[in-house]
């Protein structure tokens, strides 16, 4: 059987999606059932978003891998799919480690570091499997693919916060790391099988070559990069949307620690109903957005993209508002619902229009950069949550949630997609 990216669009969907799970598992357990976990079991919101931030510290360092799989990769195997095998086998090893730090939970630097080096396996996989979209990915599939890869990577986090909230009560850390294993070990046998283009290596010790394309695109320096990359991040369109995205990540995650501290600290829900509940309608969500693929690829991305952060700063507003229903169990499940939807639909757009930015040369380091901007204001956001508590009531930090996104917005407004395309056309 040939399983060649480039020779099908099922395979393409498919395994992006896969592949996309695989970055979703350490979300679900770092951003959702371990922080739900330790606030009920008695830690601050404060000490929670420390933790939270400094865990998902290396989605923000992935400016570091893009250069390096941009200068050097074994192009016999595809020019991306080598550090996606690699980057994989990390992450499948720190879930064996897992298992070797049974008191884990009860050291918050311990479990800080096991989180952080999970953290920096998946995000370099992430880094490889961008490079890799953008490079094999037709121009009319962006939006539908990034709907699949953005339900693949709620359906791993929804899975993992599910099932990770259960087994930390009940097996704790080495529990943790046969759910990692299993599910990394899966998705890592499929990254062996799968090819980016004709007569390229299985396996190092396979039969294959390098394609000419590969060899044509392959940068040749430092230097180069450094170049490349120059005359694409400084046009407006990059540096404006830079802010934007960044500002989406940062409001976010905010929204993610007042709500648990709310829920949790403030309401006494158990960590596992909180879990159940963002697993479930993070995963609705993530399934009904798949159709939202196809109308960024047939509608302009940026107007979605508008439209998306103008509803999640409505609703931020709108639940700042309405401090007075938060003990209504009902209303809770409902926002919840709602917030799954409209974040989903920030998030594909997020995706589809960083794309849209890249120049194939340097697409990994490209699309690495203004992921790891966005990533890093997404870190400043867990931990905003102990610089807001002295001053702000929790409702008052949604009407900050709100105001994040509306300055998103008017950043947003101003961003020229075609003519930032034209101009990386021509470079």
């Amino acid at each position: 059987m040939s399983l060649i990216l480039t020779e099908s669009r099922k395979l393409r969907l498919f395994s992006f999606t896969i592949l996309y799970v695989a970055q979703g598992l350490p979300f679900g357990l770092v951003t959702v059932a371990l922080p739900a976990f330790l606030l009920e079991r008695g830690a601050t919101p404060a000490a929670v978003g420390s933790f939270v931030g400094v865990a998902m510290l290396p989605w923000s360092l992935k400016i570091l891998a893009g250069p390096m799989m941009d200068r050097f990769t074994y192009l016999a195997m595809g020019r991306r799919r080598p550090w996606v095998l690699v980057a994989q086998l990390g992450l499948l090893l720190t879930g064996v480690a897992f298992a070797f730090f049974p008191g884990g939970l009860d050291d918050l630097v311990t479990l800080t570091a096991l989180c952080f080096v999970l953290n920096a396996f998946g995000a370099a996989q992430d880094v490889a499997v961008d490079g890799m979209a953008i490079d094999v990915l037709p121009e009319d599939e962006h939006g539908r693919a990034n709907a699949f890869m953005g339900f693949g990577q709620v359906a791993g986090l929804s899975g993992s916060a599910a099932i990770s909230a259960f087994v930390l009560k009940s097996l704790g850390l080495p529990g943790i790391a046969v759910m990692l294993v299993a599910g990394f070990g899966v998705i890592l046998f499929w990254a062996a099988l799968v090819r980016e283009r004709p007569d390229e290596k299985i396996l190092p010790w396979t039969s294959g070559k390098a394609t000419e394309r590969s060899l044509q695109l392959r940068a040749q320096s430092w230097k180069a990069i450094a170049v490349d990359l120059a005359k694409v991040l400084i046009l407006p369109a990059s540096l404006l949307l830079i802010f934007v995205s960044s500002f989406f990540r940062f409001a976010d995650a905010l929204w993610i620690q007042v709500g648990q501290a709310v829920v949790v600290k403030q309401l006494g829900y158990a960590s596992t109903d909180y879990s159940s509940w963002i697993s479930a309608t993070s995963f609705i969500a993530a399934l009904a957005g798949l159709a939202l693929g196809f109308f960024i690829d047939r509608f302009a991305v940026k107007r979605f993209y508008f439209w998306a952060l103008l509803a999640y700063g409505l609703l931020a507003t709108a639940v700042g508002f309405s401090a007075f229903a938060w003990e209504s169990s009902l209303y809770l499940k409902t926002i919840s619902l709602v917030q799954a939807f409209v974040y989903q639909g920030v998030f594909v757009s997020f995706l589809a229009i960083h794309m849209k930015l890249c120049g194939t040369r340097v697409a990994a380091t490209q699309f690495a950069i203004y992921m790891a901007l966005a990533n890093f204001a997404r870190s400043l956001g867990a931990v905003a949550i102990g610089a807001l508590q002295p001053s702000l009531a929790y409702n008052e930090m949604f009407f900050v949630i709100g105001a994040v996104f509306f300055l998103a917005l008017l950043l947003l407004w101003k961003v020229d997609l075609p003519a930032h395309q034209r101009r990386i056309g021509s470079l």
